[in-house]
């Protein structure tokens, strides 16, 4: 037992020499990397979205019309808060018509809200009110142009304000597609009752005319009672005029849409046939198609228009460059991406990734990792080269692009680094 237990402290005592040996530390290995020959692309990916150079927006106030930049929360804002076309102040979704992807031509019904249609017309002026008879104006002529193509109208009756003719033309619209057109009373009866008063008052006018004539004789023309009964009759001739001038059908901003080429493409559809809509249902797309995205300025730096665009979700066929770049809120910048072949909003619903390529070397270089590649005093950059298992040789090099982690190097002897080289990255 004695001895046993000696040769156990035997070999727990150390002596100071064996502490000191322990307590330094081991003998550094160096951290290596071979050098390698591939095409360096520096490049960044967006979250874009397919637009077009004009997006409409279709909601419970009609349309909300933006020239390229959708961003979703004016979208949003756009039909908040609408009465639709029947009164109401709650707007459901009754039919939704078209699906993403479907060309939208004038003369069809965009959305159903509340029994009541959304129509498509050709168009550069957004609605922004309802046109009733008696209005004139710009728009107005849009109106009876568009009625006109639509084969409701005569090209004499198109004179920028809204009468007799323009409104049957649009109750004859209304009447095509199944739906009956909205009018000044809002289908209370109040117009036709007015318009019965005002040719009763004309009619009682003329009765008192004809009574003061046959009352007076054919030499009393210019009697005090006769006078006054042609007068009274003057006025509810007037006064019958401006009633049926100012009632009949009328067209409410809420249930027409204008497209400037006469047709549309339905980008998006977010609305479900009974349920609310408290904000666009459906977004229409006007000329070209692109996608859209944001980015932070600063990593938009670099990257140039016309820089290639890469949208896996369109395959290998498809060419992508970047169009425009253009400052966007809060510092970011905006992205637009447009492409050689048709961009089918079907395919493409949703968020689609674009990489943006900055800069590419083209072909394949020599490229090490970041951290192989130092920077002296004198300004030279290097590296160190590991031959066998202990020759290091400094290089000097010329570097170029950096990308995802590796730089390319161009050594000042060419015969220095070949790809079969092995370079220093860091020691431990």
């Amino acid at each position: 037992m004695s001895g046993t237990a000696g040769i156990a402290t035997g070999l727990l005592l150390k002596s100071p020499a064996d502490l000191a040996a322990s307590a330094e530390a081991p003998t550094p290995s160096l951290i290596t990397a071979d050098v390698d020959e591939r095409v360096l692309v520096d490049s960044f990916e967006i979250d874009t979205e397919l637009v077009s150079e004009q997006t409409i927006s279709v909601g419970p106030n009609g349309q909300a019309q933006q020239g390229g930049d959708s961003d979703k929360e004016s979208d949003d804002d756009a039909g908040a808060g609408a009465t639709s076309g029947n009164g109401s102040t709650t707007a459901v979704v009754t039919k939704v018509p078209v699906s993403v992807g479907d060309t939208v031509s004038a003369g069809a019904v965009v959305l159903e809200l509340s029994g009541r249609p959304i129509i498509a017309l050709k168009g550069d002026i957004p609605s922004y009110r309802d046109l009733a008879p008696g209005a004139s104006g710009p728009d107005v002529t849009q109106l009876q142009q568009a009625l006109v193509a639509q084969g409701l109208l005569s090209d004499s009756a198109v004179d920028g304000t809204y009468g007799s003719a323009t409104s049957a033309a649009v109750s004859q619209l209304y009447s095509y597609l199944g739906y009956t057109a909205a009018s000044t009373d809002g289908g209370s009866g109040e117009d036709a009752k007015a318009l019965r008063n005002a040719r009763a008052a004309v009619r009682q006018a003329q009765d008192a005319v004809t009574a003061a004539e046959q009352e007076e004789g054919p030499t009393s023309a210019d009697s005090t009672s006769l006078t006054t009964a042609r007068a009274e009759l003057a006025d509810a001739q007037a006064d019958l005029a401006d009633t049926e001038a100012r009632i009949g059908v009328v067209l409410p901003r809420s249930e027409v849409v204008f497209v400037p080429e006469g047709s549309a493409t339905v980008l998006s559809v977010s609305g479900q046939v009974g349920r609310e809509a408290q904000q666009a249902v459906v977004s229409l797309g006007s000329g070209d198609l692109v996608l859209r995205g944001k980015t932070v300025a600063g990593q938009a730096a670099e990257l140039r228009v016309g820089a290639t665009a890469n949208v896996d979700a369109l395959g290998d066929g498809a060419a992508c460059s970047v169009t425009a770049l253009d400052a966007a809120d809060s510092g970011r910048t905006q992205v637009t991406v447009g492409c050689d072949t048709d961009l089918d909003p079907a395919a493409l619903a949703g968020t689609v990734t674009a990489r943006l390529i900055r800069e590419s070397t083209g072909t394949s270089v020599l490229c090490v990792p970041i951290g192989a590649v130092s920077e002296r005093a004198d300004g030279t950059t290097t590296v160190i080269t590991l031959t066998g298992t202990d020759t290091l040789t400094r290089v000097e090099v010329t570097v170029g692009l950096e990308a995802d982690g590796y730089v390319e190097i161009r050594p000042n002897d060419p015969d220095a680094i070949t790809r079969d080289s092995v370079v220093i990255v860091g020691g431990q």
